[in-house]
Order: structure tokens, then C-alpha cells, then sequence
């Protein structure tokens, strides 16, 4: 995951990038992106690489939730968007 990250930080935009492991839970990842601006988070958003890491997070886990966050200049944050994948054989659709 850290060659992933590195990959990452080479796109336009992007001022760091950083992937942290839980230290009581297992298999809890937290993933830390730092964009000179939205557009570039959007268009980050929008690349392979995204869709890479999107995709490995269903293939490793039978469930997952993929919250992106923006953090504010005002203080506080807003939910940009949020990817859940149910249990496999569930019959909700993600």
C-alpha cells in the first residue's frame, strides 16, 4: 500500500498521502489524502488509480465502508461521498 500511496502523491495536486493502520482493531485502514484544491480531489476521484484502490478494498474484504470526507477551512468537515459493500451473497446491492 505504500508504493500505492507514492504513485499517488505523483498525481497533480495531490500534497500528501497516507495510509494508517488501526492498533486495536483488525483490518481497519484509514486512508488520508491532502489536495491542493476540490477540483483536484474530484478529478483524483475520477482516475484509475481510485478505481484500483476501490477495487482492492472489495476483493480483500467481505464488507467495507469508504467514507470521504473534506475537511473545511471553517473548522468541522462535510461527507463527500460514502461506498459500503455488503457481506457477499447478500441480497442488498452496494
Amino acid at each position: 500500500m505504500c508504493s500505492f500511496a507514492r504513485i499517488i502523491c505523483k498525481q497533480k495536486g495531490c500534497l500528501g498521502y497516507s495510509v494508517y493502520r488501526d492498533s486495536e482493531k483488525e483490518n481497519i485502514y484509514s486512508v488520508v489524502g491532502e489536495w491542493q484544491t476540490h477540483q483536484a480531489m474530484e478529478k483524483h476521484f475520477r482516475t484509475q488509480l481510485f478505481e484500483v484502490l476501490i477495487g482492492a478494498a472489495r476483493v480483500l474484504g467481505e464488507t467495507f465502508e469508504f467514507n470521504i470526507a473534506e475537511v473545511l477551512k471553517t473548522g468541522g468537515n462535510k461527507l463527500v461521498e460514502q461506498i459500503t459493500s455488503k457481506p457477499r451473497g447478500s441480497a442488498v446491492a452496494d
